[in-house]
């Protein structure tokens, strides 16, 4: 796996690459509950955007997770600013340890001026661009990086799931596994391969119902999981009957490459049914479970669109401790009356949180997460 690495690392860094990571709990138990999946989830995205890297999709299982993920080419590091790397730090680092960097690199900078203090001492100046370069390189290090995402993701949830469960030791089976993946159908292929997991293993009927996977938080209207899913169906590689154009796609927002991407689902999620020959008849057993044909065709007639009453439900049961819903005007004067009720935070905590969804089908929706009741 090293040597493996280290011939694609330079690859990596010049083209990028898109990957799908798989890693399993150790002896494969089945500890991953509601809070432990949601947490993964937080640190999953936290990390995304430190790293610097795209999650496509995604869905977190009872013991193990698949991540499809992008890693793009490493950029000039001499374009990004001390400033732009510090709004990183300020992602998974304290704001007193992140102004501690920021006084060291105004520290550095300010010594390797040309003009400066150093401007007559070459070697003071190239001692100093050489601290200042490792102030940077050592976070640089960490982005665009495949190996250090996938790292920094399992050793912090780790340490969060061993303190919670009161536990020492690894949490994880081995490290993860990767596939280097082919952009375009390939992508979309292991795409919805992954999406349908939880359909595979008789969770949920239908993938928009599991909270934990990129298509069920995307139907949901997170917008990190959308964004993935745009980008997965605007990259079809060649022409296939049936299959719209990356080029015809790129102009679309969610809503059509949503149906799109539901009809691909039902197509590959079909059951997997096996004839047993038995004195009487041959019986069908289904070895994977999906979807009929009969469901598929239903799915294709109505061209993969979800009617507002599902895709309500999936945003309800998203935000579930508590909503509002009606006309526009009515959910901001329902705001308005209770907005002192309404302690904004993020999603990890222990408070509470409000969230406006609008625009949808002429509906307006106040999601209160509000000392768990109906605001």
């Amino acid at each position: 796996m090293a040597r493996l690495k280290r011939m694609l690392d330079p690859f990596q860094e010049e083209h990028g690459g898109v990957y799908h990571c798989i890693s399993r709990v150790v002896n494969r138990d089945f500890v991953l509950k509601r809070e432990e999946k949601e947490k993964f989830v937080e640190l999953m995205r936290l990390y995304e955007a430190f790293c610097g890297v795209k999650v496509l999709t995604f869905c977190v299982m009872s013991n193990h997770f698949h991540i499809l993920v992008e890693v793009p080419p490493r950029p000039e590091l001499e374009s990004l600013s001390d400033e732009w790397l510090l709004s990183k730090l300020a992602l998974v680092y304290s704001p007193e340890a992140v102004e501690e960097q920021r006084k060291l690199l105004e520290q550095y900078s300010s010594l390797i001026d040309p003009n400066g203090v150093n401007a007559e001492c070459p070697e003071a100046l190239e001692k100093a661009a050489v601290v200042y370069r490792s102030l940077r390189e050592k976070y640089f290090t960490r982005m665009w990086d495949l190996g250090q995402f996938m790292k920094v993701l399992k050793q912090r949830f780790t340490q969060w799931f061993n303190g919670k469960h009161k536990r020492k030791g690894t949490l994880w089976e081995q490290r993860y596994k990767s596939v280097i993946v082919e952009g375009g159908e390939a992508a979309r292929v292991i795409s919805a391969y992954i999406d349908l997991n939880p359909v595979r293993a008789g969770m949920v009927k239908d993938p928009k119902d599991y909270r934990w996977c990129g298509y069920g938080q995307a139907v949901a209207g997170i917008k990190r999981a959308r964004v993935g899913l745009c980008e997965l169906m605007k990259r079809v590689s060649r022409v296939q009957p049936g299959v719209v154009l990356a080029s015809d796609l790129t102009s679309y927002g969610w809503r059509t490459i949503a149906g799109r991407y539901r009809m691909m689902l039902f197509d590959q999620g079909r059951q997997v049914t096996q004839h047993e020959a038995t004195t009487q008849s041959k019986t069908p057993r289904i070895t994977k479970q999906g979807y009929t044909d009969n469901e598929v065709e239903v799915e294709e007639e109505r061209d993969g669109e979800l009617s507002l009453a599902e895709k309500l439900r999936v945003k309800i049961r998203y935000f579930s401790e508590g909503a509002i819903i009606g006309s526009q005007s009515y959910v901001d004067e329902a705001f308005r009356k209770n907005q002192d009720r309404v302690i904004s935070r993020r999603l990890s905590s222990g408070e509470q949180k409000a969230s406006r969804i609008r625009n949808l089908d002429g509906f307006g929706i106040l999601m209160g997460l509000v000392l768990g009741v109906f605001i």
